[in-house]
């Protein structure tokens, strides 16, 4: 080489997000085979599961970039808070009126209509006008014809909207049924508080039968007709479509329908697969998913039925490995005359004798490619001025590294448990290995009734709820076993630990298989080890296990 490597605080081998990520992700991609999985229209998967930092928005924008007719939907671009504001929406909800679907039917409507807008290339009236003369002339099949045709011509308007006008029209349609027949009610709902909750059982039964025939499946019944004859048009086209959704995990609408949505677009999406030419692609973080599990009960039923429109990223060691060359290559080429630097170039310095500094780097992450980037940046600025990564920068760095992965995990969870951090903090100050049973105290249970009851979003969580009940002497006399075995469930599923559930099984990491383990399998005697992202943060003491 022909210049001399020097490190600088500035230096970093990308961002966090993939959408300030370009400088890097074009360049630098990982072919990966998701992303060919993805392309297929053959197959049915449609939602991307990963954690954070896994790689699901740098697949989209790969896809957008080498895909012709890709239409991409940032949630965070498009509102959907008027169905959160929406007095109707909020009166149905007091009766408990099953609105998933109303919410299948709003996202194929959504959906459906961007897909005719990619199919027809409707840029103008004019040609939109040639367009649907097509439509009414294609099919012979005189129903079919007639629904797609009042569909067309009823929504013409919405060709024209940007998808939030086309949510809102939506939303109002309903309202205006609803009020039209229950405008009393839902001006009572909304005035006085409490309302809905002091009807009497007779009463609210009633309305709930009232109600609920404006949310009937009617809509999706018709949809699914206007869908066979879309199919059946664009059947002999040799052109893809894709429509791809991102940032989910974020705020799109008010938390307590937000789930069920989510569900309802899983749903949804399901009905769009007589569309052959249509893939719809929907990156969701996989504690988002878990979320929706448990806050949409009719999801849980569909569980497996769901996992056939999954797939889950993984990624090799191999894989990441060249994720990492490439971008420290593309980080110092202009820099040193286009001379290629190598991973191997920077790290000259074992910061372990006993395994490489690639195998010391790896074990500590979720197998992530955020993961490795963050700690590799991490690396470069602790050596700032040098010109090569001693053990104590290689230190310095890890340290920062683990704080920023424990702040990751307690953000990233904290929606799906609130009180993760609580249990984050149990392992502190430990040993690397232990045995469940060292945890199986009462000493267990106050310190989480201390810990969790410091704030009110902790207080949510179910684990403080029944250590409360049981202190308060709500209800009977909780064992501390029973908390440990759902609080290394969750450690388990958030990547914080590793379990051995017997002396002769593996030890198994959630990221390494994606199969989680429940709180009835884990017994006294389980093994757990404590992931090494982890350690300096929490100040882990590496002992081996016991034989």
């Amino acid at each position: 080489m022909v210049n001399k490597i020097t490190f600088s605080s500035d230096m970093n081998i990308g961002k966090n997000a993939a959408e300030n990520d370009a400088k890097f992700l074009y360049d630098c991609f990982v072919d990966h085979p998701t992303l060919e999985e993805l392309k297929n229209f053959q197959r049915p998967t449609s939602f991307i599961l990963g954690s954070t930092g896994s790689g699901k928005t740098a697949l989209l924008k790969m896809l957008e970039k080498n895909e012709m007719n890709c239409k991409f939907f940032e949630i965070h671009d498009f509102t959907m808070q008027h169905i959160s504001n929406s007095d109707v929406i909020q009166f149905l909800q007091k009766l408990d009126v099953d609105l998933s679907i109303f919410f299948q039917a709003l996202w194929r409507h959504v959906l459906v209509i961007e897909y005719i807008k990619q199919v027809t290339e409707a840029t103008s009236e004019d040609k939109f006008n040639f367009i649907r003369n097509k439509l009414d002339k294609f099919t012979s099949k005189e129903r079919n014809r007639k629904k797609l045709m009042a569909f067309v011509n009823e929504y013409e308007s919405h060709f024209w909207n940007e998808l939030t006008e086309n949510v809102v029209e939506i939303t109002e349609q309903l309202e205006r049924r609803v009020t039209a027949d229950l405008g009393v009610e839902v001006a009572k709902s909304n005035s006085r508080a409490g309302y809905v909750n002091n009807l009497g059982r007779e009463k609210k039964v009633l309305l709930q039968n009232r109600a609920e025939k404006f949310v009937d499946g009617k809509q999706i019944a018709e949809m699914g007709q206007i869908i066979s004859t879309l199919a059946d048009y664009t059947k002999s086209q040799n052109s893809g479509y894709y429509l791809l959704i991102d940032h989910l995990d974020e705020p799109f609408v008010a938390e307590k329908i937000k789930y069920d949505m989510i569900q309802a677009l899983f749903e949804a999406i399901k009905g769009l697969k007589k569309l052959p030419q249509l893939k719809v692609v929907v990156a969701l973080r996989t504690d988002v998913y878990h979320k929706m599990i448990v806050e949409a009960p009719r999801s849980t039923v569909q569980l497996e039925k769901y996992e056939d429109y999954i797939i889950r990223i993984k990624w090799s060691n191999e894989q990441l490995k060249e994720l990492a060359q490439k971008r420290i290559g593309h980080l110092f080429k202009r820099k040193y005359n286009g001379n290629v630097v190598h991973f191997d170039d920077i790290f000259t310095t074992k910061p372990d004798t006993k395994m490489s500094v690639w195998a010391y780097l790896i074990k500590r992450t979720l197998m992530r490619p955020r993961d490795i980037i963050n700690f590799i940046s991490e690396c470069l600025k602790a050596a700032e001025g040098k010109s090569e990564i001693s053990k104590s920068d290689f230190l310095k760095a890890e340290h920062a590294y683990s704080q920023l992965r424990l702040k990751t995990l307690i953000f990233e969870w904290k929606n799906t448990y609130s009180g993760i951090e609580a249990l984050l903090m149990l392992l502190a100050g430990q040993n690397e290995y232990f045995k469940v049973s060292e945890h199986a105290t009462s000493k267990l249970l106050d310190n989480l009734y201390e810990k969790m009851g410091l704030q009110k979003e902790t207080r949510l969580d179910d684990i403080y709820i029944k250590i409360q009940k049981s202190v308060e002497g709500d209800q009977a006399h909780l064992e501390p076993f029973e908390i440990c075995q759902q609080v290394f469930s969750r450690l388990h599923l958030v990547g914080a630990v590793s379990l051995k559930l017997s002396p002769n099984s593996a030890w198994q990491f959630f990221h390494e298989n994606s199969q989680s383990i429940t709180e009835h399998q884990i017994k006294l005697e389980t093994g757990v080890k404590i992931n090494p992202m982890l350690h300096s943060a929490l100040g882990i003491n590496p002992r081996k296990p016991r034989a």
